[in-house]
């Protein structure tokens, strides 16, 4: 009844090798006043829906953490820092529903992001691939992993409590891991193709 753990395990042991040649101070320079291409508004998009939906959870702040530790109402500190397993109760709740609402989750992030790797695609083809289609389409990959991650997570924890359900989950997540494994090549190839040509502008200035 653990399948999913391991599947999950195995896949973030891959999953982790995108690095990005573009530097941290390049992520702050990239500044608003340029017009965002197709695949930095899609990118952007996706990572904000994935926080919308729950799918990943951002850190509780610190006031938070203040509130609870001196015998603040944990109940009325900020709900953010929920992990997506907590958020929709997987503990808790019957495993087939459990399972339903992974699938339809995946489902819609896994559709959302081929939306993404689509226009990564055809930027590589034009073969101009600016720093913020870098930098926004690598956030989304990071956003794609950890909410395969969440997904994952969330599975596990139900399949504890029952299977109905749990192949279908499992079909669906492996479908979605697929889509990140193929946005991880395009990740590498835009880096290839931004870093060759900054190399190409340096010499001939």
């Amino acid at each position: 009844m653990m399948k999913a753990i391991p599947c999950a395990a195995l896949f973030l042991l891959s999953a982790c090798a995108t690095v990005s040649v573009v530097s941290r101070d390049a992520v702050v320079e990239t500044g608003a006043g340029a017009e965002d291409s197709a695949l930095s508004q899609s990118a952007a998009a996706f990572t904000e829906t994935a926080k919308t939906e729950g799918w990943v959870s951002e850190q509780r702040s610190l006031m938070d953490f203040a509130n609870i530790l001196f015998g603040g109402d944990s109940e009325q500190t900020d709900r953010s820092g929920a992990s997506y397993a907590e958020r929709i109760q997987a503990a808790e709740t019957d495993a087939t529903e459990v399972f339903t609402r992974v699938r339809d989750d995946a489902e819609q992030a896994a559709q959302a992001f081929e939306g993404v790797q689509m226009l990564a695609s055809e930027t590589l083809r034009s073969g101009d691939v600016a720093r913020a289609d870098l930098i926004s389409f690598e956030t989304a990959l990071v956003t794609a992993q950890k909410s395969y991650r969440s997904f994952a997570e969330a599975t596990g924890i139900a399949a504890e409590q029952g299977s109905d359900g749990l192949e279908e989950t499992e079909a669906t997540l492996k479908d979605f891991a697929t889509a990140i494994d193929k946005a991880r090549g395009s990740a590498d190839d835009l880096a290839e193709i931004y870093a060759n040509g900054q190399a190409e502008a340096a010499a001939q200035s």
